[in-house]
């Protein structure tokens, strides 16, 4: 298994640990080749592994963001090769739903039929933690790499 040396930081480096661990009591084995990140994220992101890698494929608040980067056949970031004519339809049916109780009814559909086609690894989930002043107006946790854009539009109000 491929995955960056210390580029995303001791936290990753701890979780690509634990995930090693958990893949051995669960009777898989891998052997960690760490690349320098530049070599690895110029590689691994677009599918140039050779068997797999573990690391940060990006952080979006939207699940339409997943399903389209990662499984939608010709995406770069669809590294699988992914081509599912039923998969597609319903990553399609969510992108034109707005009404939000039936989008996310697809959604959960996606997620099971990911889930029964063994498409992707289940791995443990990275907590962000925030914490701002009272006196901070306009700002929410952002659940990706972009700090700059949230707080663009916060202020301090007192």
């Amino acid at each position: 298994m491929e995955a960056p040396g210390t580029g995303y930081g001791p936290d990753f480096d701890d979780y690509v640990q634990i995930t090693l661990k958990n893949w051995k009591a669960a009777g898989i084995d891998a052997e960690l080749r760490l690349k320098e990140y530049g070599a690895f994220i110029s590689s691994a992101i677009f599918g140039k592994f050779d068997n797999m890698f573990l690391g940060l494929r990006g952080a979006w608040a939207d699940p339409e963001a997943y399903f389209y980067r990662w499984y939608m056949p010709g995406q770069p970031q669809n590294v699988w090769g992914v081509n599912d004519p039923k998969l597609t339809e319903m990553i399609k049916l969510q992108r034109r739903t707005f009404d939000v109780g039936k989008r996310k009814q697809i959604v959960f559909d996606i997620q099971r039929y990911l889930a029964e086609q063994a498409l992707f690894g289940v791995d443990g989930s990275i907590k962000i933690v925030s914490a701002w002043d009272a006196h901070i107006r306009n700002y929410l946790p952002n659940n990706g790499f972009d700090f700059g854009g949230r707080l663009m539009a916060a202020w301090i109000d007192k």
